[in-house]
């Protein structure tokens, strides 16, 4: 059965805010480097953040896009799933479309097909097209249960994304909050003619504010979330090809819902023997953090 999903508002704005926390970089693509030639392994290491920014963000709405479904559907909980489930006060949007293969009552595995047709805006401003497959072991917030979604001729802005999404763990209580873990395999994004990359990465996002003791979802804008995990990244193409990043918190990541950047943590990058920390600040929101590769330390805009 086909739908165009929506979901329940205050269930749509706490997604929201959680699958925004998973980012580790979020920096504009010019960083400024030096250009000196014995500063070229910094400022590779440095290009290779950026790199990792972009890849990154091609994956951001895959948690957010899968648990939207898995609610619009009735799926978020051990009930029944019940297809094309929708909210009166919420119009659903064009697209992407929701068609769920197997609305067998209450079995599982469930298959869901989203399906992006040709051009579909996203509320990130980015064009997406193609498909993901999206199978549901189990409900999305039942312990054991896990969401695994793998792209089909899936582009996002015209530039080719593949890999395996693994979701698990997820979990939701008034004293806990919502916690999960996000896995990244195979993962392969062309950035542009002349970079392409190989890209996983696994992270932990756990609630860490905000729990709300009768209805942990009402209100979400006291929020907190820590995230922390790592990644790698190689060149399949680009400025040093065969060459791989990896990407390593030092200190978790702080991301409020009422933020739009992450504001407090650190994060690791090694490189061709290059080694640089971005530290996020100290809680302030705001859009500045800082790399150091070496002795070089420089201001980004996030």
């Amino acid at each position: 059965m086909k739908s165009y999903f929506s979901t329940n508002r205050v269930l749509a704005w706490t997604i929201t805010g959680v699958a925004v926390a998973t980012i580790f970089f979020a920096c504009k693509k010019e960083v400024t480097t030096d250009t000196a030639p014995n500063n070229e392994s910094d400022n590779k290491t440095m290009g290779a953040v950026q790199h990792e920014a972009a890849a990154n963000a091609m994956y951001n709405d895959w948690f957010e896009t899968a648990a939207s479904v898995g609610i619009s559907q009735g799926m978020y909980t051990a009930r029944q799933a019940t297809p094309g489930t929708t909210t009166a006060d919420v119009p659903a949007p064009s697209c992407p479309s929701a068609e769920l293969q197997d609305a067998t009552g209450n079995t599982w595995p469930k298959r869901v097909v989203i399906n992006f047709g040709e051009s579909c805006l996203s509320r990130y401003g980015t064009y997406r097209s193609g498909i993901l497959n999206v199978i549901f072991s189990g409900p999305l917030f039942k312990q054991g249960s896990t969401i695994v979604i793998e792209p089909s001729n899936y582009k996002i802005n015209g530039k080719s994304v593949a890999g395996r999404f693994v979701i698990s763990n997820a979990s939701y209580s008034a004293t806990t909050g919502i916690q999960y873990t996000t896995e990244l395999t195979n993962g392969k994004v062309t950035l542009n003619d002349s970079v392409i990359v190989n890209y996983a990465y696994k992270k932990t996002v756990k609630q860490i504010a905000g729990f709300d003791l009768t209805q942990p979802f009402l209100n979400p804008s006291d929020d907190v979330y820590s995230v922390d995990g790592n990644a790698s990244l190689s060149y399949e193409k680009g400025p040093v090809t065969g060459a791989t990043a990896t990407f390593t918190t030092v200190e978790s990541l702080i991301k409020a819902w009422n933020c739009q950047y992450i504001s407090k943590g650190k994060l690791k990058v090694e490189f061709n023997n290059v080694t640089g920390v971005i530290n996020y600040g100290d809680g302030i929101c705001d859009n500045v953090a800082t790399i150091t590769v070496g002795d070089k330390a420089k201001e980004i805009k996030l």
